[in-house]
């Protein structure tokens, strides 16, 4: 009986987590893609969103395969397995870059900072999405090939698994850590150390424009201030986020 009632409850949670990704990622990416095909163009920030939204759908699809495969014990082959462990992997690290760059783009957009590094990314920011999506993909992939050539436990093979040289494995355990720290530092801490830095500069400009307007006794209450309080949450929620997706691989490392 106890089984039953902890099978009932996965099966909750895994219904839950597979209809409720779909159904809030899918109706974002549908949106957007509408909007898209009637004006022809995409803002950067609707980039950015169509490309964790569609991220987050093949990660509810990965996810859901690697969580009914250990649920029912089934043992896949190799091939699946590779592309399952590949794949979880590549989004992972895709949606890390995607959220440093979202909150990039709410960093330059919030900030009234006169610097010229700020002014030249404003200047560009709607030439520049494109490419950091590309560029995303492009370290995502790096990073996912690099942590799987470190960690291939999941896909050997019993006779190779039975491996008599000492020497030899310890030769192979000493590349499986330089590439794990290869790829923590390509495809998370990078990432993670972006999204730290906006989180502080929008903070910090929040903090700068609420005593700026307390001294010239204004009401705080105005769009700009809200506009500022809306982008902070947005970026701390994101850190929070991330963090929280971050530390599992952390630890496990």
């Amino acid at each position: 009986q106890m089984e039953f009632l902890l099978v009932v409850i996965k099966s909750i949670i895994f219904t839950d987590f597979v209809f409720g990704g779909l159904l809030s990622n899918g109706f974002i990416t549908a949106v957007i893609i509408t909007e898209w095909a009637k004006s022809r163009s995409l803002a950067s920030c609707e980039q950015l969103l169509l490309s964790l939204g569609v991220s987050n759908i093949f990660a509810t699809f990965v996810l859901s395969l690697g969580f009914y495969d250990w649920n029912t014990k089934i043992i896949f082959s190799n091939t699946l397995t590779f592309l399952v462990y590949y794949s979880f992997s590549y989004i992972v690290f895709m949606r890390f870059w995607l959220t440093a760059w979202l909150c990039v783009f709410y960093c330059v957009k919030i900030l009234n900072s006169t610097h010229s590094f700020f002014l030249w990314w404003r200047m560009r920011i709607s030439w520049l999405v494109p490419r950091l999506i590309l560029g995303s993909c492009v370290a995502s992939f790096l990073a996912s090939v690099i942590m799987i050539l470190s960690d291939p436990k999941p896909f050997q093979s019993n006779g190779a698994a039975n491996i008599t040289n000492i020497t030899k494995v310890g030769e192979m355990e000493e590349l499986w850590k330089n590439g794990n720290i290869f790829f923590l530092i390509i495809g998370s801490t990078c990432p993670l150390l972006i999204v730290f830095f906006c989180s502080i500069l929008v903070v910090a400009s929040l903090c700068r424009h609420a005593c700026k307007m307390t001294s010239k006794g204004s009401n705080l209450r105005n769009l700009q201030t809200e506009a500022h309080v809306k982008a902070a949450r947005t970026v701390l929620s994101l850190l929070v986020l991330y963090w929280l997706t971050l530390a599992p691989n952390l630890i496990s490392h």
